[in-house]
């Protein structure tokens, strides 16, 4: 940072945390803890700096006010009026300064801890958008939440401690300057020991920080558990397993709470020896000092001074054991975000960002060929089958074996895919928020809201919702809707965004034969004369098909018309009119 700048930085009216959201918020060094901790604070140096200039500068006046009462006192008892107001007057400067300083250090403190924070849950969320659909298959959904919500609070605490750690450091070296000059002998007694005390508390931090690993995985252990119990609620109380997770649950807290008292111990113990320790040396002091008074060889004044040059000294430790504590908690959960941030996408793209959408689109593992501008409808034996062909299909999972016009999708950028390839899973996530923040998703311009929910039959979701249009509310995951309603508003919002492939996983399962009825000629409608791919073994799908394929055992077997299959594969008629 350039002197000019530091100064501006300093002088500048604006609150120290004007600048977030970062506009980009950068590459992070994840090589391993250190250096993520080192990238952070290299990132808003000049908010440090700027804190640790007026930590250092409120230290200097609180440390140089012994000193000032000592004279202050010393010239009561020479009787010495002008001398004491002369030093009650600095005695008020020095305060007014100190209190200035203090302020400016900590709003500049507060303000890297927002930096910081601000920064890595930018940093998180974007790694988040950029797995996409691989961060459930590939991190919990409790790790994330908890990394996001607990492990950046750590960190960003311990980069507000910075500024007055530098202060008290700095500060500690002029008050065992001061206290050598005037006495050599308390002098050096104060600045010895002080350091040893810090080696005493070393040998804490070690097991302080596997302690607090220890609890901060027990509690990424119980947030994936109460995650996994809120999605499937519904599922418990029909099987009347609340009990069993209920129970589970209590164990995992109570593990917990086990962990964090085994680290509260070894905190308690931490601050202890900050009160005792320091307590000890100024017992120390005051002894050897008031020996040296009343054998004259020092004055009251003084003695006051090295009191409080020896009190003061206790500051400057117990922000060392406080940092140690926060900086060991945010190394612990810096490598939990570096864990995160070291995830890798299951597939590895290419820089190809043309795929030619009218190309045939091939799976090499099962063999199946999709013609562009054709309806087809897979039939399978097996659901797991199916549901992995729809992944690959759509370039979530062993991208590399499918072709899309001779070349393989991960020759492609990841968003020219998704640009092209739509694929709808069978549980699609329903967000909550209105209607039209739902449909607030890229789309052709080819087909409206009103045309899609009308494709999908969807024309009640409306009406069963708070609000009116688009303004209706729908709340997390859809939980007032029933089964049937998220899935039909699901495909209303694929049939919206009118890829030029598109693929459905099974959408009509959880709807009446009459509403799949109306589904079915509605959106073949609507996708004519573009690539739809639709998993399904309903008839009443299958006989809207341009072609019919049967999948099994993984693999392509044979291909027509529905009412051609039925005639000539058995196998076929078995699955699909099951057993009628």
């Amino acid at each position: 940072m350039k002197p000019a700048e530091f100064l501006r930085d300093i002088r500048a009216p604006r609150t120290p945390f004007d600048h977030v959201p970062y506009f980009k918020p950068g590459e992070p060094n994840i090589s391993s803890t250190f250096a993520f901790l080192f990238w952070i604070g290299r990132n808003q140096s000049r908010i440090i700096l700027s804190g640790s200039f007026f930590g250092i500068l409120s230290f200097a006046c609180l440390a140089s006010m012994p000193g000032f009462l000592g004279k202050a006192v010393q010239s009561i008892a020479d009787h010495n009026q002008r001398a004491l107001n002369r030093w009650a007057l600095a005695i008020i400067v020095l305060g007014a300064v100190q209190s200035f300083s203090s302020i400016s250090r900590h709003r500049r403190g507060v303000g890297s801890w927002i930096s910081a924070a601000t920064r890595l849950k930018q940093i998180i969320a974007r790694k988040a958008s950029e797995l996409g659909a691989d961060l459930p298959r590939l991190v919990s959904t409790g790790e994330v939440v908890s990394v996001n919500n607990n492990d950046v609070e750590r960190i960003a605490r311990g980069f507000d401690n910075i500024p007055r750690l530098i202060g008290a450091i700095v500060s500690f070296f002029y008050v065992a300057v001061l206290l050598i000059r005037s006495s050599p002998k308390i002098g050096l007694l104060v600045v010895i020991c002080v350091p040893l005390m810090s080696i005493l508390v070393a040998p804490i931090i070690k097991p302080l920080q596997a302690r607090e690993a220890e609890q901060r995985k027990k509690l990424s252990d119980s947030s994936n558990l109460a995650a996994d119990t809120v999605a499937g609620l519904r599922v418990l109380r029909g099987i009347g397993g609340e009990e069993l997770f209920l129970s589970r649950f209590r164990d995992a807290s109570q593990a917990v709470r086990r962990a964090a008292v085994r680290t509260a111990m070894i905190r308690s113990l931490l601050q202890a020896l900050q009160i005792i320790l320091p307590g000890v040396l100024v017992l120390v002091v005051i002894l050897i000092g008031g020996n040296l008074v009343a054998e004259g060889k020092m004055k009251l004044g003084d003695l006051l001074s090295f009191y409080g040059y020896s009190a003061f000294l206790v500051l400057p430790l117990r922000v060392l054991t406080e940092t140690a504590q926060r900086m060991t908690s945010a190394a612990v959960s810096a490598g939990r975000v570096v864990t995160l941030l070291s995830v890798q996408t299951v597939n590895r793209w290419g820089d190809d960002q043309s795929p030619d959408s009218k190309g045939v689109l091939k799976d090499t593992i099962s063999g199946i060929e999709i013609k562009p501008g054709e309806l087809l409808v897979v039939v399978s034996d097996n659901p797991i089958s199916a549901d992995n062909l729809c992944d690959r299909l759509g370039g979530y999972v062993d991208a590399e074996t499918v072709c899309l016009a001779d070349k393989p999708l991960t020759s492609f950028t990841r968003e020219a895919i998704r640009r092209t390839i739509y694929a709808q899973e069978k549980e699609p996530a329903i967000l909550s928020g209105t209607i039209g923040s739902i449909f607030s998703v890229p789309h052709s311009g080819r087909i409206d809201i009103t045309q899609a929910i009308d494709a999908a039959s969807g024309e009640d979701i409306l009406d069963s919702l708070e609000g009116e249009g688009l303004s209706a509310e729908v709340v997390e995951r859809g939980r007032t809707l029933s089964g049937g309603q998220r899935q039909r508003l699901s495909l209303a919002r694929t049939l919206f965004v009118d890829a030029p492939i598109t693929i459905l996983d099974d959408p009509t399962s959880a709807v009446d034969a009459h509403t799949e009825a109306r589904i079915a000629a509605r959106i073949f409608e609507l996708r004519r004369g573009m690539t739809t791919v639709v998993f399904s073994n309903s008839p009443l799908i299958l006989d809207k098909a341009d072609r019919v394929i049967l999948l099994s055992k993984d693999v392509f077997q044979v291909e027509g018309s529905h009412h051609q299959l039925l005639t000539t594969s058995a196998e076929y008629r078995a699955l699909v009119m099951r057993g009628a």
